[in-house]
């Protein structure tokens, strides 16, 4: 069966946050729109493959990014249009109607319900926008019975995502636009199975969790990574965890070179030191305030001892390099290893779109410190918190803050 899908795609919204997290990579996402459609009909599925039955592009032909290489100070996005004509979007132009807002919301909301009510009944709706305005219309769709795909490069609410079934974040947006950092990593099957287990879910399973052993470089908190797991992998849990019980024995069967287990860690004996007392950085009772916002918002689970280190280190990086969103998680996660303070790419990511969201992006000029990368995160996610209808008074917040070290960063 090939899945009927349709796409609305809010170019503002998701050209501006790539833009801000890697310019190459938002510049290449609106030149060649054909290239990553084609691979998202094969990729991140929820059931089969794509057909893309309706592709809409949703754009403000006045709106522009900030950028030094035009000779006008500015890249307007009207420049992307007939790209996105010739890969075959029906592009629709938004201009803008109030301050700082085009009608792209309003437009996308209206086509969904018309076609929710079409009479081809359309198996998925892939709406590409970090905009937590559009959470009405996700309860609408899944009453309607519609597999609901979210592409976002930002830290969407909790509120947002949860109505979906699957999320293609910055990594999975990434891989779409730059194939070649696929094609490092050769496949892992898991063992032939025998009890009806999808093989595309023991594919993409095999996949994610080959790509965190790979790129790690230290010791693998085996819990920690069973939640990434359950996220990027929809389906993975439900299936307990592809037919084999637990989450250790279905790694266990991917037979990856060189592992080692104990009860809390994964390592390559090869590349990585045996793990040590690591406990000022594990997972430890949160504070409630700072325990509903990793449930209500994803913030990351980390410790009062390592917020600050992030912090640092991310300042560290913003001033000694050019900014790119991948580089920047990469290198923040290998050297909090080396200071053993097991931290994952995922949730330096997480801090870093907080941050930019919050006002302190690191390609700022002059770089941002320690402090104005914490308070910027600290804004962004009592922002975020607000969106998801949770209420934060000044009390929660100052646990917050001081969960995070805030007075304590470099």
């Amino acid at each position: 069966m090939i899945s009927k899908s349709i796409i609305l795609m809010d170019f503002d919204n998701i050209f501006s946050g790539l833009w801000a997290l890697d310019r190459g990579l938002a510049v290449r996402f609106a030149s060649d729109p054909k290239v990553w459609l084609e691979a998202l009909a094969e990729r991140y599925l929820i059931n089969d493959r794509r057909r893309w039955l309706v592709a809409r592009c949703y754009l403000n032909p006045a709106g522009s990014v900030s950028s030094d290489s035009e000779a006008s100070g500015r890249l307007y996005f009207s420049r992307f249009r007939p790209l996105w004509v010739g890969a075959g979007f029906e592009v629709i132009d938004t201009p803008t109607l109030a301050r700082n807002k085009n009608a792209a919301d309003i437009r996308m909301v209206i086509d969904a319900l018309d076609l929710v009510n079409n009479r081809v009944c359309y198996d998925e709706f892939v709406i590409a926008s970090g905009d937590s305005d559009f959470t009405p219309l996700l309860h609408r769709l899944r009453a309607y019975d519609r597999q609901i795909t979210i592409m976002s490069p930002g830290n969407a609410v909790a509120a947002y995502t949860s109505l979906a079934d699957k999320i293609l974040d910055f990594d999975a947006i990434e891989a779409l636009i730059r194939p070649e950092l696929i094609e490092r990593t050769e496949v892992i099957q898991l063992e032939p199975q025998t009890n009806g287990i999808d093989a595309a879910l023991s594919q993409a399973y095999g996949v994610f969790i080959q790509s965190q052993y790979v790129e790690a470089t230290g010791p693998l908190n085996i819990a920690a990574l069973a939640q990434q797991a359950a996220r990027a992998v929809p389906g993975a849990r439900e299936s307990k965890w592809l037919g084999a019980g637990t989450f250790t024995a279905s790694i266990v069967r991917l037979n990856l070179p060189n592992a080692q287990y104990s009860d809390l860690y994964l390592w390559d004996v090869e590349r990585h030191q045996e793990p040590v007392n690591l406990e000022p950085f594990l997972e430890s009772e949160l504070p409630e305030a700072v325990e509903i916002l990793t449930r209500t918002i994803d913030m990351p689970r980390l410790t009062d001892k390592a917020w600050p280190a992030v912090f640092a280190k991310l300042a560290k990086y913003a001033q000694g390099f050019e900014f790119n969103l991948t580089e920047s998680t990469k290198w923040t996660r290998d050297s909090l290893a080396l200071e053993g303070i097991p931290v994952g790419r995922a949730a330096v990511g997480y801090v870093v779109r907080g941050a930019q969201i919050g006002g302190a992006p690191l390609n700022n000029d002059p770089p941002p410190s320690a402090e104005d990368i914490a308070n910027a995160f600290l804004s962004s996610i009592v922002n975020q918190a607000y969106s998801a209808g949770l209420k934060i008074d000044n009390s929660d917040e100052a646990t917050v803050a001081a969960w995070l070290g805030l007075g304590d960063v470099d």
